[in-house]
């Protein structure tokens, strides 16, 4: 009796699944083989699907199109195991073509199924066309050449397809680890195109610098150890850049512990063709140097020698009042006699009154001693610099009475500085040159962040709450500084000045935060606020 009725279920089960096959067949959707340049023209209502196939090596693609007439498709395409790839559906409503562009990732028949999503929708008509089914090697470079951003890299690509040395050969003839490239079309920016090799432990590379803030992330240029990023750069800009290597390391016979790593691998400049000239920088052969005197000034009240550099011009007259100009971060500013320095004011100051673009000067270069982070955020350091640094200067110099001949001036924290300090000591300071003034400073404990700042800076509230000081003010900031805490705090302090009635002569430029800016703009914060004219 068992096995009568295992031998009956087993035939009512193999009745029951040939006739589900019969009616799935019967249901089914006719299968069309997709045929290069053959159009098939077919009408087509809501309840309908209609399935194409193709097969498809891995790595080859299908390209072509379904042209819609009156009605709404999408184009469902399916691997060879069954999971859905891609659903093909352009905005375009109605009418206009739906492309196919398929690259497979596995071997074997590809479907493709036309229908439409609106339930409701009337009948109506498509086309197909397959324009293209693309061998692996013709759709490798294809793709490539697609994704590949320039010709540059994609010459390069292919040339390392069948020259082992290409990169390296490259590599070689780079003296800068970026090239500049023209964007067919645009007359405002050119195409940069940065590369490094990282170490083979690199888990990924950024580039910092430019116009991108939040940093870049570099690709790799495929099959080979190149790896690239690109930017979209003004042609009147110039700024600073570096690569940051991310560093991934693995111990354990089965690499069970990860630890990571930065290393900072490269920095470079990039110059526009049309970035301001720096005309004032080098020094010429027709100029005579004025004179350059490093020494100590004793302070009681910062109870220390401080050093400082004094430059005083060609032919310095002591019958005649002078300027006085007061720089911070002395050592990066010229202060070492006979050593190269990041802005060479000294040169700046004797090219200026050379051409007759300032009145006579004498400049002291305030040396930070390690100690620029406190000092320029400091009562002290500002009663040092007002009470006797520039009674020294006027002791040894003929220095002009007036605090509108007296400019003290600074870049980053120096730029706080010399707002700071001019507004506690307005009848001894009457021009301030900031370049790229930190102003987010509130020189607390509890202080803002340099990037996002969540308060007002210390100045911005001071001077917003303040009658307005006799102080005329330079200002410049990079469009590329540190978003919110920089280029956004500089705007909202010059706003606040210029509602107040101060004078405030205010520039952007397309670069960031850094001295290969500063040394071009110092000789505009010179003139302006010190210019013969």
């Amino acid at each position: 009796m068992k096995i009568f009725l295992k031998c009956t279920l087993s035939i009512l089960t193999f009745l029951i699944l040939n006739l589900s096959n019969t009616v799935f067949a019967q249901n089914e959707e006719v299968v069309k083989e997709l045929i290069v340049e053959e159009v098939i023209n077919r009408t087509i209502s809501a309840k309908e699907k209609h399935t194409y196939a193709v097969q498809l090596d891995n790595g080859m693609a299908i390209t072509g199109k379904v042209i819609q007439i009156g009605i709404d498709l999408v184009i469902d395409v399916y691997k060879p195991n069954g999971e859905l790839l891609k659903q093909i559906d352009s905005p375009n409503g109605k009418d206009g073509d739906e492309p196919i562009d398929i690259t497979a990732n596995q071997s074997g028949i590809y479907k493709f199924i036309v229908h439409s999503l609106d339930k409701d929708a009337k009948k109506g008509n498509y086309a197909l066309k397959v324009d293209q089914i693309i061998s692996l090697p013709e759709n490798t470079k294809r793709i490539t050449k697609r994704e590949l951003p320039t010709e540059t890299l994609y010459n390069l690509w292919e040339t390392s397809l069948t020259d082992n040395n290409a990169i390296d050969n490259f590599l070689a003839n780079q003296h800068q680890r970026h090239i500049i490239e023209p964007i067919e079309g645009d007359n405002d920016n050119m195409l940069v195109t940065y590369f490094c090799m990282p170490n083979h432990n690199t888990e990924y590379v950024m580039l910092s610098g430019g116009p991108d803030f939040l940093g870049l992330r570099f690709q790799q240029l495929p099959s080979t150890k190149l790896h690239f990023v690109t930017q979209r750069v003004p042609k009147d800009a110039r700024f600073n850049y570096g690569f940051n290597y991310f560093i991934l390391d693995k111990a354990g016979p089965n690499g069970e512990i990860e630890y990571r790593d930065v290393i900072h691998a490269y920095d470079g400049t990039v110059e526009m063709p049309n970035a301001p000239i720096q005309k004032y920088i080098n020094e010429r052969e027709n100029v005579t140097k004025g004179t350059l005197l490093q020494t100590l000034i004793k302070s009681e009240i910062l109870d220390e020698d401080r050093r400082i550099t004094v430059h005083t011009p060609v032919n310095y007259d002591s019958k005649t009042p002078h300027n006085l100009l007061i720089v911070f971060d002395g050592e990066s500013y010229g202060a070492r006699p006979n050593r190269s320095s990041r802005i060479p004011t000294p040169t700046i100051i004797d090219n200026l009154i050379a051409e007759n673009k300032i009145t006579p000067t004498v400049t002291i270069l305030v040396w930070s001693m390690g100690k620029r982070s406190k000092d320029l955020v400091s009562e002290k350091f500002g009663d040092f610099i007002t009470k006797e640094l520039v009674s020294w200067v006027r002791s040894e110099y003929n220095i002009h009475p007036n605090p509108d001949k007296v400019v003290l001036a600074g870049s980053s924290r120096g730029g706080f500085a010399s707002s700071f300090i001019a507004f506690r000591h307005s009848d001894v300071i009457g021009n301030v040159l900031s370049q790229s003034g930190s102003y987010w400073i509130k020189g607390t404990e509890n202080e803002n962040h340099w990037i996002y700042p969540e308060e007002n800076g210390k100045l911005i509230n001071l001077y917003k709450q303040s009658k307005r000081l006799p102080i005329k003010f330079y200002m410049d900031i990079g469009l590329y500084d540190a978003g919110a805490s920089m280029l956004g705090m500089n705007r909202q302090f010059r706003d606040i000045l210029e509602l107040k009635g101060y004078e405030v002569d205010y520039r952007e430029f397309k670069g960031g935060h850094n001295y290969v800016n500063w040394r071009g703009t110092l000789s505009d914060g010179l003139i302006a606020l010190i210019g013969t004219e």
